[in-house]
This record gives C-alpha cells, sequence and structure tokens, in this order.
C-alpha cells in the first residue's frame, strides 16, 4: 500500500509505542535528512502520481471503469453482482474518463476539485475531482473527470479558478515516475 509513489512502509503497532518509534526512527534517519511531513506534502505527492482518492476520484459517482481502475476490474473472472451490467455499460461506452491535467497560466491559486472543465469555446465537458500544486514536477495539476472523447493525452482544455478560466493540458497517467522506479527502488 502506497499513497505517494515512494519506497515506503506502514507500520502497524500498539499506540502506546507510537512516541517511541517516531523518536527511533527520526534518530535513524536524522545522518540522512529525514523529515516528518503532512498530508499536504501526500496528497502534493498522490497527484503527480495520478492516485486516485476515496471518495474524490473513487466514488459510487463514477464506475471503476471510468476511474481508469482496468487492471482492477476483470469481467470475464468469475460472476459477480452487476457484471452483466458492467459489461453492457462498458459496450456502451462510459460517459466519463479520469484524465491527469497540468494547469497553465496559475499565479496564486490551484484547482482544489469541484472546478468545471470546459472547451476553449466554454462547454462544460467535466469537472476536477482534486487538484494542487506538484512539487517535484514544479507544477500545477489536477485530477478530472471529463468527456471520454476529449481524455487523450495532449488535448487542450480550459478549468475555472477561481473565476478564471486557465488553459489545461491532458497529460499522461503518473507524471512523475511513470515506470514507479522509485517505488521499487
Amino acid at each position: 500500500v502506497n499513497f505517494v509513489g515512494e519506497l515506503g512502509w506502514e507500520l502497524h503497532h500498539p499506540i502506546e509505542y507510537q512516541n517511541h518509534i517516531f523518536d527511533a526512527l527520526m534518530a535513524a534517519g536524522a545522518e540522512f535528512g529525514l523529515k516528518p511531513f503532512g498530508i499536504r506534502a501526500m496528497d502534493a505527492m498522490r497527484l503527480e502520481k495520478s492516485y486516485r482518492l476515496v471518495g474524490t476520484e473513487l466514488s459510487i459517482e463514477y464506475a471503476a471503469l471510468e476511474s481508469g481502475l482496468h487492471r482492477f476490474v476483470h469481467l470475464n473472472k468469475g460472476d459477480f453482482k452487476g457484471q452483466r451490467q458492467l459489461a453492457e455499460w462498458q459496450e456502451r461506452g462510459f460517459a466519463n474518463a479520469m484524465v491527469t491535467l497540468e494547469v497553465h497560466d496559475t499565479t496564486d491559486a490551484d484547482a482544489i476539485g469541484g472546478n468545471p472543465i470546459m472547451t476553449e469555446d466554454g462547454t462544460v465537458i467535466g469537472r476536477a475531482t482534486s487538484g494542487g500544486y506538484g512539487f517535484r514536477l514544479g507544477k500545477s495539476l489536477a485530477l478530472a473527470m471529463v468527456r471520454p472523447d476529449l481524455a487523450a493525452p495532449g488535448t487542450k482544455l480550459m478549468i475555472d479558478v477561481l473565476d478564471q478560466r486557465l488553459p489545461v493540458t491532458v497529460l499522461e497517467d503518473s507524471p512523475f515516475d511513470p515506470d514507479n522506479a522509485r517505488l521499487r527502488a
């Protein structure tokens, strides 16, 4: 399980050991410049990896296939509830596709989710589900659901951030370390 696309571990332990473990880890990592970081840093890192978040990109509002979870959904692997309906839906085509966007011309605000995504003529074709600044890439990013016909990498669209219409470009998934070399280090 990894939320940020970096080599790491989750530690599960009795809560009464929390402070001792934290202090021991910080002491052991001091010579490497180890520093604690918080949820906003984690969120920025997940955006750079195009990782979906439960409750925003992964919700009952969208099918798993719309959210880009194709590798986890196998229509030919045993029976499950909704299998026939999902296959029919896939055949008809989904209304949405999850994309990663680079937001251009930002000055002091990033998308945060809920922002409308539009064509250059102002036609609304989706919405950002989350967004923020990717510090490792030095770019403003957003994850968004858009019409599938406008989801190809390189597609130019617009986003509304604080009543400013800004240009965006659809990126390949996982713009930071797309081959997961750091995750598998």
